[in-house]
């Protein structure tokens, strides 16, 4: 496994390197959109909320970055969004061949809902009815036992 340098020269990235861009960028992509979507964020605006710079930003989206994102700049960011630290962190987090691989991108996309889910319910804006309608979904899904697919 190559290591990168720092100094723009990609070609010594290997597969785990890749593979921590990719599910970060997931992580981001999933963050920017329910800010987007439950706010009506741009990403500009992320970057006013969070501090951290628009141009950061992009490159943490397209997983187009040299130097492993600052853990300051990451928690700012998480924090901006209401979004819990340790989902940046795993999605940061490389492999062995020793660790199983989780389901970052996956467990990221779950943590983003779960919050917005959370923030709808809390919004004074949310009517009743919808608070009820969230309650009897969450119920409906927290007591299903088994799997209907198959």
């Amino acid at each position: 496994m190559g290591t990168n340098d720092g100094n723009g020269d990609r070609q010594g990235m290997g597969d785990t390197e890749r593979a921590v861009q990719d599910a970060f960028a997931h992580f981001v992509r999933h963050a920017v959109d329910a800010a987007r979507d439950e706010h009506d964020w741009s990403i500009t605006q992320v970057a006013e909320r969070s501090g951290v710079g628009r141009s950061t930003i992009f490159r943490w989206l397209s997983g187009d970055w040299l130097d492993h994102p600052k853990l300051p700049k990451v928690r700012a960011f998480c924090a901006a969004l209401g979004l819990p630290l340790g989902a940046a962190l795993r999605a940061l987090t490389p492999l062995t061949s020793k660790t199983p691989p989780p389901e970052v991108p996956a467990a990221a996309a779950m943590e983003v809902l779960l919050i917005a889910v959370r923030d709808r319910f809390n919004d004074p804006h949310t009517t009743s009815a919808e608070k009820e309608h969230i309650l009897t979904i969450l119920r409906r899904l927290g007591r299903r036992t088994t799997s209907r697919a198959g």
